[in-house]
């Protein structure tokens, strides 16, 4: 059964508003497209080589008269591409492939289209990305740009709250305000218990009622790796930094049901299938239970995606948990994959070995020693580790505890990652190249918060903010992903724009001496990805005996010359497995 869309998604913000006030920096500026010291130029396709027994059957499935951007190790250019049983039989020109259509043969005629491999998302939150839309009250742009904005429709909301009632929800950022505080919150909600989530993740803020619930006063202790935000009194002022403290609150506030996970799952598809995106991973599935629910999504044979959930160990107890209550389950749209770690925050809360103007600089979310003997422990399972680091100290912890691990029990190519990764010494990226640590990071990143970096860390470290080119050229592994909804674009143009342009909102560009070529961004986000997840072998490229996840676009990504002409190119065919999944 074909699964698809006839009507085109949307992917959370519209063209005009991601290149809003990026100026020249986005829509004008020429992309970076001819290192020529780092990027092989394209060739013509080679005759076709076709997989054993398949040489003389005709294929389910062509493609012919296409532009095949197939990310092989020689970024071969070909024409056409035959799919069989769901997977790639062949690539190369359309006489080699004319030749495979038989009478029962689905021909696609590209008409000078470009095909690629489906985009991986290499890190996201795939049911937290459905969470957003029903669970929790949107307070976004542009409806809420301001402190009063988010008041107003705080009281909104509180209205059509029946007293007592909890109002849930999240918000992006408020122009020339930082956090909302209580005090910001109470005015607006009296009656009503409030817990609104910045929609990076790792801050939130409750009103007066809400703490009461949770029994939170000036006597309650910060959790280790958290931070209760505290008024010149020292009470508390609603604001939690980092999961730990947040859990503090979290505890009283309803929560969603599994029944609501499997809905947010099965409702994401078709917003990252609309996006290109043919396979996922979630790098932040938190309780067994929601592990559970994908692993029984997959089992059911309900995704039409590619998933691989990773558990979050957010507390020492999640540890014996992680151990014993995980079904190691693996099938070829669903697998448990590995496990995650949280080293620090978001950017005020960076772990770093020096000062910066955030909350603190100096907390890493897990006891340093305790931290080890985790990383140790799960090291042993055979199963990947993902560390999120944002501070340069985050990193070089982790780096200490995969080399411990590694050194006491060398199991072959474990693959371990750090998420993020954004500030990173000199010395790091050696230690990372040695120990075959794969980066996976968000470069639209920038995007959001470029302008502020200088302010926050310091021009030097500033100049350290995710080194994609520095990682590229010391030959380290580089994966590219959405953080969808950490982020507010799904879309993989987002990622693939931040890379090869790195422009900040105001139009600047962030350090342009690390952009990636749109063939290097293209590839970390397809082949580079497939090998973060030990996938390189069965995905993430065009070539015969892979799967067939395919995606048709409207124009030829080599060939865009400003940001512009990047962001407007369309998805106009998805496919999984040799099945289309989305079609305009």
């Amino acid at each position: 059964m074909t699964r698809y869309s006839k009507q085109r998604r949307l992917r959370g913000v519209t063209r005009r508003q991601f290149l809003v006030s990026a100026g020249a920096a986005l829509a004008g500026a020429a992309l970076a497209c001819g290192r020529e010291q780092t990027t092989v130029a394209p060739t013509t396709a080679p005759a076709a080589t076709l997989p054993p027994g398949l040489a003389t059957n005709p294929a389910d499935l062509v493609f012919l008269h296409g532009n095949v951007l197939t990310i092989d190790s020689a970024d071969t250019i070909a024409q056409a591409v035959a799919v069989s049983n769901g997977l790639i039989q062949a690539v190369g020109s359309d006489a080699d492939i004319s030749g495979l259509v038989g009478e029962g043969t689905q021909v696609i005629d590209l008409a000078g289209r470009t095909l690629t491999p489906g985009i991986i998302d290499s890190h996201n939150h795939f049911q937290v990305t459905g969470l957003m839309h029903s669970y929790y009250t949107p307070f976004l742009p542009p409806d809420v740009r301001t402190l009063q904005d988010l008041q107003d429709a705080l009281a909104e909301a509180v209205a059509q709250t029946p007293e007592g009632e909890w109002v849930i929800g999240y918000f992006m950022f408020l122009q020339g305000a930082g956090l909302p505080s209580r005090y910001d919150l109470d005015p607006v909600s009296p009656n009503n218990p409030v817990w609104i989530v910045q929609q990076g993740g790792h801050y939130g803020s409750a009103n007066s009622l809400a703490l009461e619930l949770a029994g939170i006063d000036a006597s309650t202790p910060d959790p280790v790796g958290g931070v209760v935000g505290r008024d010149a009194n020292g009470e508390p002022d609603g604001i939690f930094y980092n999961h730990r403290a947040m859990d503090l609150l979290r505890r009283v506030v309803p929560l969603f049901t599994q029944d609501d996970v499997r809905q947010n799952i099965l409702s994401t598809q078709p917003t990252f299938a609309a996006c290109g995106v043919t396979s996922f991973q979630d790098n932040n599935v938190r309780g067994v239970d929601t592990v559970g629910t994908y692993l029984d999504v997959g089992r059911q044979g309900e995704m039409y995606l590619r998933g691989a959930v990773y558990y979050t160990l957010e507390w020492p107890g999640d540890l014996e948990r992680a151990l014993n209550e995980i079904e190691h389950y693996s099938d070829d749209f669903m697998r448990f994959a590995g496990f995650k770690f949280l080293l620090d925050g978001q950017m005020t809360m960076a772990y770093c070995h020096e000062p910066h103007n955030g909350e603190r600089w100096d907390l890493p979310t897990w006891e340093p020693e305790t931290f080890k003997r985790a990383v140790r422990e799960l090291h042993d399972t055979g199963l990947q580790i993902c560390v999120h680091c944002v501070g340069d100290a985050a990193v070089d912890l982790t780096l200490d505890a995969f080399e411990e691990a590694m050194n006491a029990n060398p199991r072959p190519d474990p693959r371990h990652r750090i998420e993020h990764c954004i500030i990173s010494t000199p010395e790091a990226t050696q230690r990372i190249k040695d120990l075959g640590v794969v980066v996976s990071t968000q470069p639209q990143f920038i995007r959001m918060g470029g302008d502020r970096y200088a302010d926050l860390f310091g021009e030097e470290r500033a100049a350290r903010i995710m080194v994609t080119r520095e990682w590229l050229d010391a030959g380290i592994p580089l994966a590219l992903g959405s953080d969808s909804p950490t982020t507010p674009w799904v879309t993989p143009l987002a990622t693939l724009l931040g890379a090869v342009s790195r422009g900040t909102y105001s139009g600047e560009r962030f350090h342009p001496e690390q952009v990636l070529t749109i063939q290097e961004a293209l590839r970390c986000h397809t082949m580079g990805s497939a090998y973060a997840g030990h996938q390189e072998n069965v995905k993430g490229s065009i070539e015969p005996g892979k799967f067939a996840d395919l995606v048709v676009w409207n124009k030829n990504f080599y060939e865009a010359t400003t940001g512009q002409e990047l962001w407007d190119t369309e998805v106009e065919i998805t496919m999984v497995g040799g099945e289309i999944v989305y079609q305009v």
